[in-house]
């Protein structure tokens, strides 16, 4: 499955999309609707997690657990309409996935709604999604833009190789990712990923594709207007501590050394601003504003909605590491015991 998330920072953020808990015994008891999708027109299969908060007497994590108590089951209808050019409207379908990272809500299955988004969705279209429930006739609504394509200008794409150390053997120091924003495009998460294979001394069974994510520093543009310079500085070395940390000395195997990406995701203004306010916060006072961009519609006394319909889009480029950089992962004082040939 396409990844909900958007680069590190909203992987984070959606860690916890396997449901959602109200537990506040004091407020009369409501539906309350919770939606997290991120709509991406470089993706043929769109998915968004829909669940309802739920309430009960027993332990919050033992709740947690049961997918039901956060399932709408057969209860809802789910649309996404097109706002544009071809107007089109895309029923959804509950299926299944199983790649949730074990946590506090159930794992690793998780229910999620679908669908195909051939041909690609429009950048220059809004999208809108209507929830009905079936026995209420409550509708939950929310409606996105689209981030529209960006350039990258440093990595330079086309270019064979990509370098993190010098001629002399020393880590750069000064290095910078470089790109312009486009239109609707708020917060940027840029990172590296190293691709590697394995191979069994004994066997010589070789693993298909591993890689090791190395996230820079996010950023946001000024505004959602594009052609905004934004740049992420890196230094060299952080790439071997990353590679140290992440890759366990195994000497039952060699690695081969792959191809490194550029990945940098893009999302709109309404995730950029779900995320700050959902983020750890620095202070002693943890007490944050909420945000949503999600509604019932006309609001109703009964029902509420929360969560967040935005958009994203993901550009990634693939470069062979240098020649003094291969020697560095080699034979560098940080990965030298991984085995890399």
């Amino acid at each position: 499955m396409k990844s909900f998330l958007f680069s590190s920072i909203l992987i984070a953020l959606l860690a916890s999309v396997g449901c959602t808990t109200k537990f506040d015994i004091n407020a009369p008891e409501k539906d309350i609707t919770v939606v997290y999708g991120l709509l991406n027109q470089a993706d043929s299969v769109q998915y968004i997690k829909i669940t309802k908060a739920f309430l009960g007497e027993s332990s919050a994590y033992d709740m947690a657990q049961d997918p039901a108590l956060s399932s709408w089951g057969d209860e809802i209808t789910v649309t996404v309409t097109e706002i544009g050019n071809l107007n089109r409207t895309f029923p959804l379908q509950k299926t299944y996935i199983s790649n949730k990272d074990s946590g506090i809500f159930y794992s690793p299955n998780q229910e999620v709604y679908m669908f195909k988004s051939i041909p690609p969705l429009n950048a220059k279209n809004t999208y809108k999604i209507n929830i009905k429930n079936k026995n209420t006739e409550i509708v939950t609504t929310a409606t996105t833009a689209m981030v529209y394509d960006f350039t990258i200008k440093d990595p330079m794409p086309g270019s064979p190789q990509i370098g993190f150390v010098s001629s002399n053997g020393t880590y750069n120091a000064t290095g910078e990712a470089k790109w312009i924003s486009s239109k609707n495009s708020k917060i940027f998460e840029p990172l590296f990923r190293f691709h590697y294979r394995e191979v069994d001394k004994a066997t010589l069974d070789t693993t298909g594709d591993k890689y090791v994510d190395w996230n820079l520093n996010s950023v946001k543009a000024s505004s959602t207007d594009g052609n905004e310079e934004l740049i992420a500085s890196y230094n060299g070395e952080s790439f071997y501590r990353t590679i140290q940390a992440k890759i366990p000395v195994n000497t039952a195997v060699d690695r081969i050394i792959g191809n490194v990406d550029f990945i940098i995701s893009a999302g709109g203004d309404d995730l950029s601003i779900y995320i700050d306010l959902n983020s750890t916060s620095g202070s002693i006072i943890q007490e944050r504003p909420s945000y949503t961009n999600i509604a019932t519609n006309p609001p109703n006394a009964n029902a509420s909605a929360i969560g967040i319909f935005s958009c994203r889009f993901t550009k990634k480029y693939s470069f062979k590491l240098s020649p003094y950089s291969v020697t560095k992962l080699i034979n560098g004082e940080y990965t030298s015991q991984l085995g890399f040939k």
